[in-house]
């Protein structure tokens, strides 16, 4: 499996690449712009991203405007289908239903999770949403 994980706090990211290494190969990225870019890089090497942890609240792009240009980019590519996209889990310190609304109605994020993450809650999300069995 290939994982994107997009955060701008060093420990952040190195705490969810020790949990997802044993799962597959991790990319790690520090903007929502980075998020995009390396997002796009996969699709047009052809080895597109499996699973991406993408954080809200980060420089430059922020965690939802990456998440709505990826669907957006996945829609031109042809990839309409849920089976077709990528799983995109959002992972922020933010819990108020607006941010919540936003990520899944307004940007199409696959599943959503509350910083401090845990192992259990990402396996057990990472399940929900057919990344593992």
């Amino acid at each position: 499996m290939r994982i994107l994980i997009a955060d701008d706090d060093s420990n952040n990211r190195t705490v969810l690449q020790g949990m997802l290494t044993s799962y597959g190969d991790c990319d790690v990225v520090v903007t929502g712009k980075e998020a995009f870019e390396a997002f796009v890089l996969a699709h047009e090497e052809k080895q597109p991203y499996d699973l991406i942890c993408l954080d809200i609240m980060m420089p430059v792009m922020d965690g939802n405007e990456a998440l709505m240009k990826m669907r957006e980019y996945e829609q031109q590519q042809g990839l309409t289908m849920p089976s077709q996209e990528a799983k995109i889990v959002m992972t922020t310190a933010l819990d108020h239903p607006k941010d919540i609304i936003k990520a899944f109605y307004k940007g199409g994020c696959t599943a959503y999770l509350t910083k401090p993450i845990t192992k259990k809650a990402l396996v057990e999300q990472l399940k929900d949403i057919g990344v593992l069995t």
